[in-house]
């Protein structure tokens, strides 16, 4: 937890002095909520007459949702990577670097809708043969596997000329290079700010449905915009964070706050059964 604690502050040093990098993600969730809006309730609306057509049109919106999601984390990725090398930076500068990777952008968001279909089919499947149990673990380490073998697409994508396929390549490619498989380490942000925002945010919403009437919808919604502030805050940190790491594996460059002992330890494990430490 004290490592976790120690990423996070130099994470959030960089956010905090460029805060122009919060828009990206909230850009992503706007956008986000009116595809699924528009795609969602066409689909909705379609499903009693031509169930296939609606799952069509859901599935659409989905890849919208994703190709949006990873084009504003790519845009988020150029600036944050500006921000570390003390640069002033602008939106307009990470959405002109998203727009000229374009293509892999697309490429990649299509490989995700296939990747995720995939895990949640067998998963499905599994839950039907096996029980839930042995369904919700298949699904759980490949949702792991995949997540560790993507860690470092976005970076990729924004700053090599690599398309999809290559980019995965070379997101697994680093991490065997400088660190092996051992990524317990990189989840300390996202624990810490579950703890600080997520947490309480999810405590303030439940105590309101338990209180009910006016003083308890106010809490509803305060718990509501905490968990939404931490989901922007993590999404940021994690990006300024991926940056970082990336820009040490590849070029042994240490940039912002960050220290060399701290990026080397992201990914090392540690312990006698080859744990690393968070």
């Amino acid at each position: 937890m004290q490592r976790g604690w120690a990423l996070s502050k130099e994470s959030w040093a960089i956010v905090k002095a460029d805060r122009s990098l919060l828009v990206f993600p909230v850009i992503a969730g706007i956008g986000a909520l009116i595809a699924v809006a528009v795609f969602g309730g066409a689909g909705a609306g379609l499903y009693s007459t031509s169930a296939p057509l609606a799952i069509a049109i859901a599935v659409i919106g989905l890849y919208v949702v994703i190709a949006f999601s990873i084009f504003c984390n790519v845009a988020l990725a150029a600036c944050a990577a500006r921000s570390l090398e003390g640069e002033d930076t602008r939106p307009s500068e990470g959405w002109a670097a998203a727009r000229e990777r374009l293509g892999p952008v697309l490429g990649w968001a299509l490989l995700q809708l296939i990747v995720g279909g995939l895990i949640t089919a067998v998963q499905a499947f599994l839950r039907q043969g096996a029980g839930q149990l042995v369904g919700a673990l298949v699904g759980g380490l490949a949702n792991f596997a995949w997540t560790v073998a993507t860690f470092f697409v976005i970076p990729v994508i924004a700053f090599e000329d690599l398309g999809p396929k290559a980019a995965l390549g070379r997101s697994i490619a680093v991490l065997r290079q400088r660190w092996g498989e051992g990524v317990a380490g990189t989840f300390a942000i996202g624990a810490i700010v579950f703890l600080v925002a997520f947490l309480p945010g999810a405590a303030l919403v439940a105590l309101g449905i338990v209180l009910g009437g006016a003083g308890g919808a106010v809490l509803i919604v305060l718990g509501a915009a905490v968990f939404l502030v931490g989901a922007v805050v993590q999404n940021t940190l994690m990006a300024v964070f991926k940056v970082a790491v990336y820009r040490f594996a590849t070029e042994d460059r240490v940039l912002g706050r960050f220290e060399r002992e701290q990026l080397e330890a992201a990914f090392k494990p540690r312990g006698r059964f080859g744990r690393a430490a968070v």
